[in-house]
């Protein structure tokens, strides 16, 4: 429709301006022939063939332990031997019989004393010691030992038979005399002062004489009124504008 419009309006044109246009020239409309349909033919399925599986029970092929009573032997124990070696025996003389004896006698440490003792070899022994004591008395002490009866002793003292330590007695002692030393009061003189002489200072007093003033002379100013002058005003000249009237 738009093409026949324009050519119509292309037509108008050409009569109005006095100019020729020639009509276009179409072939004939395509001829479009439909596609074959493709031809399909639908696809043969066989069902697939399957064969039953067989199962053997399989026999086993382990034979049963055959197991054997153990056989055991008593233990034998034998004693240990000692790892030690005992001592060998000894062998010991028969006790001896002994005696002895002994005395101290020292005056500068009033040592005094003495001991003896017998022994017969099969455990009787008979003994004495004696010993001064501090105030002069002696000590005896007589003992007998043996397996049966044990140890037996008898104590003795003989008073003033011996050496009597010598007594000490405290030194008198006296204590010294002192007497007080004496002082005598030194003499002293108190030192005399005698009072200074003093004068008071004597003062004049100033003379002073009093100012003096006079008063100034003073002249008061003389004033002249300025002279003054009204001021004159001119009225302006003004001319009326002249008008031309337009020519239209």
């Amino acid at each position: 429709m738009a093409f026949t419009f324009a050519f119509i309006a292309i037509s108008v044109l050409a009569t109005a301006y006095g100019s020729p246009i020639a009509a276009p020239i179409y072939s004939s409309a395509p001829a479009y022939s439909a596609p074959a349909a493709p031809a399909y033919s639908a696809p043969a399925y066989s069902a697939p063939a399957y064969s039953a599986p067989s199962y053997s029970t399989p026999a086993p092929a382990y034979s049963a332990p055959a197991y054997s009573a153990p056989s055991y032997s008593a233990p034998s124990y034998s004693a240990p031997k000692p790892a030690y070696k005992p001592a060998a025996y000894e062998s010991y003389d028969a006790p001896a019989p002994y005696s002895f004896e002994y005395s101290v006698n020292d005056p500068h440490t009033y040592d005094v004393k003495s001991q003896s003792e017998y022994a017969d070899g099969n455990g009787y022994v008979k003994g004495s010691y004696s010993l001064v004591e501090p105030d002069g008395s002696t000590r005896t002490v007589e003992y007998t030992a043996d397996d049966y009866n044990g140890f037996n002793a008898v104590v003795s003292k003989k008073e003033g038979s011996g050496y009597a330590a010598p007594s000490y007695s405290a030194p008198a002692y006296k204590a010294p005399s002192y007497s007080a030393p004496s002082y005598s009061a030194p003499a002293y003189k108190a030192p005399s002062y005698s009072a200074p002489a003093y004068k008071a200072p004597s003062y004049s007093a100033p003379a002073y004489s009093a100012p003096s003033y006079s008063a100034p002379a003073y002249k008061a100013p003389s004033y002249s009124a300025p002279a003054y002058k009204a001021p004159s005003y001119s009225a302006p000249a003004y001319a009326a504008p002249a008008y031309s009237t337009p020519a239209y």
